[in-house]
């Protein structure tokens, strides 16, 4: 890989090859992957000593990661997974601007048209990958439990609350999980096998919705996961996983399939009604 490439770079970019070759690398490589997949954070962060401890592989297997990949060198390579963290950070570039008494205008026309398409994109990919089949499961699942308790945060608390509500509606008893309140950890706790955990979370995953998800399935406990791949933690602690809303799209990234995926649940279930 060239100065030129590698500067060109997105870390998206980066992420959809490491994706798309992962089941090609050898099983220290896919470690690796994995991490890197999983723990952008600190991937970016820790050394390569560090990493390499917290992962059980020789430094050396680090750098040799790297050049799979294309780049020089293990620090090469990690420096795309900082450069994430510098362009998310939108609170210092608001700071930026209000020192500055200006911002950026914006093309509100092109933002919208943007985003309408990507919207598109993500409601065609999940027709496209989405057998009927296992819709069909995902419903059985949701009739069969008892209680079916909804975990997401960040961008995936909309979409949870959004299934809560239409589970709600459909007079299904559901309960959000309690991440404020300190009490998920405890709801999860107390389940019983004949309830149900749907659990959704998209790069990067946030670490409480993982931790439940892991919990339920050490204890035998179903669960439904709403995610963007297999290599998702939550797709591999659960029983039937649906991938959407997958694609890099800037700052803002689409839920739209998670969303028209939630809908065709609830109405699968038969209890749907059409919104207030």
């Amino acid at each position: 890989m060239t100065d030129q490439t590698e500067a060109a770079e997105t870390f998206e970019a980066l992420r959809s090859r490491i994706r798309a070759r992962f089941e090609g690398l050898s099983p220290h490589l896919q470690r690796i992957a994995r991490s890197a997949l999983e723990q952008p954070n600190s991937f970016a962060l820790s050394t390569i000593a560090t990493i390499a401890g917290e992962l059980g592989v020789q430094p050396s297997t680090l750098i040799r990661f790297a050049k799979e990949f294309g780049y020089p060198g293990f620090s090469d390579i990690q420096r795309i997974f900082r450069l994430r963290l510098i362009e998310g950070a939108a609170d210092m570039r608001e700071q930026v601007y209000e020192r500055q008494g200006e911002r950026p205008e914006a093309d509100l026309a092109a933002t919208l048209a943007a985003s309408i398409a990507a919207s598109e994109a993500s409601l065609e990919e999940l027709r496209m990958s989405t057998a009927t089949a296992d819709l069909a499961a995902a419903v059985a699942m949701l009739d069969a439990a008892s209680h079916v308790y909804i975990a997401g945060l960040r961008r995936s608390r909309a979409i949870a609350t959004y299934f809560a509500y239409g589970l709600s509606r459909s007079e299904r008893r559901c309960s959000l999980l309690d991440f404020g309140g300190g009490m998920a950890a405890q709801q999860v706790a107390n389940m019983r096998r004949d309830e149900l955990l749907v659990a959704i979370a998209f790069p990067p995953y946030s670490e409480p919705v993982v931790d439940v998800v892991v919990d339920c399935h050490l204890s035998g406990k179903p669960v439904l996961a709403i995610t963007d791949s297999p290599q998702s933690p939550l797709a591999r602690h659960s029983r039937l996983a649906f991938f959407v809303d997958n694609a890099a799209t800037g700052q803002f990234r689409p839920i739209s399939g998670a969303i028209a995926l939630v809908q065709t649940l609830v109405s699968g279930l038969g209890g749907a009604r059409p919104a207030a």
